[in-house]
């Protein structure tokens, strides 16, 4: 997929940072500081936001962080407490935040916890008939499930009519990496969606560097804090696959 000049392809990794600062004005600075970077993509952590029950506040701080990454790929991400995020809506009012979100078309992907809903493909379907590029994301942090439920998992986002599907776990020693890792590269040869893996922590931190291996098509770096567990540096992340600053 081909997004504002940027090529996103499975077994090519490019650099994301999630924005997490507290509060909108914040988030627009750091994301001027990105863009003027030139990261690739830049996910914007909403569920981070003091402002986040303020409908006007958010969709204005969209559409001047779209204005500010016109040359950047954006994803507008509100992960729930229950997925290793801050926000506590239940499902009618996620559903209405990222129906606000695509109807203002201020982003590239919406992101959508696909087992948080009762009837995600319905939500899938909706968000796209707004025209939003949707990844559907899975997140444990507790654990790396057995082999044929990380593919079960995989293959049920997959049938949805999202553009992503999105897979994250937490290792608990170094064979639930590899193996993580293998079962993600033979689900990235097949699918024909994006696809975006890793496995978490300290152990995990190889997945990140290994989209070539893996199939992810995205690894996350960190700037001044991390969103999820052992997140790399984004400039030493850039260094490594070999883009520039």
């Amino acid at each position: 997929m081909r997004v504002k000049n940027i090529d996103i392809e499975n077994f090519k990794p490019i650099v994301c940072v999630p924005i997490v600062d507290n509060t909108v004005a914040r988030s627009l600075e750091t994301a001027r500081v990105l863009a003027l970077r030139k990261v690739p993509v830049i996910e914007w952590r909403l569920d981070y936001l003091k402002e986040l029950n303020d409908k006007d506040a958010i969709i204005n701080g969209l559409k001047e962080f779209s204005a500010i990454c016109k040359d950047n790929v954006t994803i507008a991400t509100i992960r729930t407490k229950a997925q290793g995020g801050l926000s506590s809506f239940n499902e009618s009012e996620m559903e209405l935040y990222l129906s606000l979100i695509a109807n203002n078309k201020c982003v590239d992907f919406i992101d959508v916890e696909y087992f948080t809903y009762e009837r995600p493909k319905k939500l899938i379907d909706s968000l796209k008939s707004l025209g939003a590029n949707v990844i559907c994301s899975n997140h444990d942090f507790e654990e790396t499930p057995e082999d044929e439920m990380i593919l079960t998992l995989l293959e049920e986002m997959d049938c949805s009519a999202c553009d992503g599907v999105k897979m994250a776990v937490m290792p608990s020693n170094s064979t639930d990496v590899t193996r993580f890792m293998d079962v993600c590269n033979s689900f990235a040869v097949e699918t024909k969606k994006l696809f975006i893996s890793m496995s978490m922590g300290e152990l995990g931190k190889v997945s990140r560097l290994a989209g070539n291996v893996t199939g992810s098509c995205i690894t996350y770096g960190a700037y001044n804090k991390t969103s999820a567990p052992g997140q790399m540096d984004y400039k030493k992340l850039m260094e490594y696959i070999g883009e520039d600053d």
